[in-house]
């Protein structure tokens, strides 16, 4: 506990609580200061359009309506992006789709998801319960794996004697002068085993050089699951991370290879890098990133790949307690199953890649040229844009997603799977103008320093504040703009002591109210 300039105010330390603060003001004989109630910052979000069950195939609908039943009603659009990015990921590279009737221009359908919400919605849940089909799907090819490895080591022992006995027959062999043969029996590695692949579905944390390793192994994509998304992110935006970044930029077309040279370590060389990705954040923790953007740093689009961004409503809790349908999860797993057994062509230009119909097309044409002239627009602020920019990749990706769920991997996509991409896109739109709105709130600096408060002196100067360096806040008029709003609204005291002819020193108390025992 310790006094501030002011003689009558006793001034907390981080970790003490509302209760400290006023027992050693009346141990002291000093008044505390008579806080106001606090002002919640009100969060005026922009509406959006909900994702509803009959905007998935009906083999997947009614499955994701008793998962969020029994989360006791949570948001839908959790479980339908989840699905959607889950099934993208086993697609892959092994069918993709060429959106122009004649132009070569090709799609993979590797989605990035990204769920925005309080801890209360159960993001993580839900996510975790509808991409349950993956995880079976490995565990499956954990144990298929067992069995041939098994074999594998069988073999490879036969292969050892036989290779023993080939030496011997080859020294015979070359008592008689007969190196050619002897050579040739030598170079034979017909009977050599090939080592089982690790197939996986799933990866949670790997570094670029271990995903060089699976993704050799699963050339056709993965899907990097990330319980919150924040600290993946900002992990990226930190100097020494700029090639790992580099890598997750190309990853998400899903179409190229990548090189990641070091200094110190042997280069590695993916030929294949196509991750999928999938995760939840809170609004509070995407703010700052958005605007880093603003500030200039973080520029390069990497939020904006995010195309399947839900920022959903909550909604009303409905307690539910009752048995999962296996019916409905047995007819989601088929749909899993039938997707992974597609095989992959590692030859690039003997791989499938399906187009639209003649009245698929004709969808794909009008919605396309009408979302183009609306980017190319006047009215449209930077983060739309860009992140608008992507869906002309978005539309013919779940537009083939839910072609090949209906009709596997032949065909021609209809004009019924487009109409379903083009009101996914047209719902996923406003949900991104809420998150993008985000960082045009005025109050935007201020609920970046209120989430933050816990991390600051419980009495502070703007000098504390501004050695922080947390976007947002960077630029003076930004943290002034800040420390107004939270005084306004309660969370603040501003005390100003004048000392000598100099300037008042200001210092910042923070309202008990924030940091009690309640709070943490």
């Amino acid at each position: 506990m310790a006094l501030c300039d002011s003689p009558n105010v006793a001034v907390l330390k981080p970790g003490d609580t509302a209760a400290a603060i006023q027992q050693a003001n009346a141990a002291a004989g000093q008044p505390a200061i008579s806080w106001p109630e606090l002002k919640p910052l009100n969060d005026n979000l922009l509406p959006v359009k909900p994702i509803t069950p009959d905007m998935l195939p009906d083999e997947l609908a009614d499955w994701l309506v008793d998962i969020v039943e029994r989360m006791d009603n949570a948001p839908y659009e959790y479980a339908a992006v989840s699905v959607v990015s889950a099934l993208g990921s086993l697609i892959g590279r092994k069918v993709s789709v060429r959106p122009k009737q004649f132009d070569d221009w090709t799609v993979i359908p590797n989605l990035w998801g990204c769920c925005v919400g309080r801890p209360s919605q159960k993001k993580s849940p839900v996510i975790k319960a509808a991409t349950k089909p993956l995880t079976r799907l490995e565990a499956a090819a954990r144990e298929q794996q067992k069995e041939d490895l098994k074999r594998y080591q069988a073999q490879e022992k036969i292969n050892n004697m036989t290779t023993k006995e080939a030496e011997k027959e080859a020294a015979k062999l070359v008592k008689n002068k007969k190196f050619v043969e002897a050579e040739a029996l030598l170079m034979d590695d017909s009977s050599d085993p090939e080592k089982p692949i690790s197939r996986r579905y799933i990866v949670n944390d790997a570094t670029v050089e271990k995903l060089g390793i699976l993704l050799s192994e699963n050339p056709w994509g993965l899907l990097m699951f990330r319980d919150e998304l924040y600290g993946w992110i900002a992990g990226l935006n930190r100097d020494d991370r700029q090639q790992d970044r580099a890598f997750w930029l190309e990853a998400f077309n899903g179409d190229g290879t990548f090189s990641y040279d070091r200094v110190t370590r042997e280069d590695v060389y993916i030929p294949s890098n196509t991750v999928s990705l999938l995760g939840g954040i809170q609004p509070g923790r995407l703010l700052p990133l958005l605007m880093s953007q603003r500030e200039g740093s973080g520029d390069d689009g990497l939020v904006e790949r995010f195309q399947l961004l839900v920022y959903p409503d909550g909604g009303e809790f409905r307690h539910t307690d009752r048995q999962p349908n296996k019916a409905l999860q047995e007819k989601a797993y088929q749909v899993f199953r039938r997707l992974d057994e597609i095989e992959y062509n590692p030859e690039e230009e003997n791989r499938l890649s399906l187009q639209f119909d003649e009245q698929g097309q004709a969808v794909f044409n009008r919605w396309y040229c009408d979302l183009m002239t609306r980017v190319s627009g006047k009215d449209i602020s930077l983060h739309m844009e860009s992140h608008l920019g992507k869906y002309p990749s978005l539309m013919p990706a779940l537009a083939l997603i839910f072609h090949v769920i209906k009709h596997g991997d032949t065909g021609s996509i209809s004009k019924q799977s487009a109409e379903m991409a083009i009101h996914w896109c047209e719902v996923l739109e406003t949900h991104a103008n809420r998150v993008y709105s985000l960082a045009d709130d005025p109050l935007a600096g201020a609920r970046i320093l209120k989430d933050r408060l816990k991390k600051l002196p419980a009495s502070f100067k703007t000098k504390d504040l501004s050695d922080k360096g947390w976007t947002g806040l960077t630029e003076p008029a930004d943290r002034d703009k800040a420390l107004n709003w939270l005084e306004l609204h309660g969370y603040l005291y501003r005390e100003e002591v004048k000392k000598g002819q100099g300037r008042p020193v200001v210092t910042y108390h923070i309202n008990p109210a924030c940091i009690s025992d309640e709070e943490e």
